[in-house]
């Protein structure tokens, strides 16, 4: 089983590139976001989900461990595969797909080609649990275990969503702001929130 490869880029595509490890080309799907940023002739460094068939091989490589990890959660959901997985994180950072995740932001998903409404919802509803319990991350989202679930946090998300503003977005800026100043009262709780939010 193929783990990891190290070698230099030989070929782009827009979904797939060749590493060239050693004089043996890999054919690897990569997140779009990956593939902006590289350069032909250039090393390379993937971590690589094999995926075998009865009629294929196929892999996936993610630049950091951390993508790998979210590509194998979402996979556990019901209706993504592989390829709606390397959607997701062609769409959004492990930091905003955990923060989506935590914040029940399933209109982030969507964002991704092919993921639906009823998709997303149903990656929200079955990975809350699974990303609290394995801690992946809730340190990307700047949150402690402790404040996730405050009612004072999701009464300010709460009123910063009817304002216009996106759930993720709240939730982020609002966490932030509790670890902060973890006495912090709601009215000046959402007045820091609005200066932070309109200040991005």
């Amino acid at each position: 089983m193929i783990s990891k490869l190290k070698g230099i880029v030989d070929t782009l595509s827009e979904t797939q590139i060749i590493l060239d490890v050693n004089g043996v080309g890999y054919g690897v799907f990569v997140p779009q976001k990956t593939i902006s940023k590289l350069t032909l002739n250039t090393p390379l460094t993937l971590w690589i989900e094999t995926i075998v068939r009865e009629d294929s091989i196929t892999l996936y490589g993610f630049a950091t461990q951390t993508e790998h990890e979210f590509f194998n959660l979402l996979t556990l959901v019901q209706g993504i595969g592989p390829k709606a997985g390397l959607a997701i994180l062609s769409a959004l950072t492990p930091q905003q797909i955990s923060t989506a995740i935590l914040s029940g932001d399933a209109v982030s998903f969507t964002t991704a080609n092919g993921i639906g409404k009823k998709t997303a919802e149903r990656i929200v509803q079955e990975l809350k649990d699974k990303v609290q319990k394995t801690n992946i991350n809730l340190e990307l989202a700047g949150i402690s275990r402790e404040m996730k679930n405050d009612s004072i946090a999701e009464d300010a998300i709460s009123a910063l969503s009817n304002l216009g503003y996106t759930r993720s977005q709240s939730f982020e800026v609002v966490m932030n702001l509790i670890n902060k100043n973890p006495m912090i009262g709601m009215n000046d709780l959402i007045k820091m929130a609005l200066k932070e939010i309109n200040n991005f």
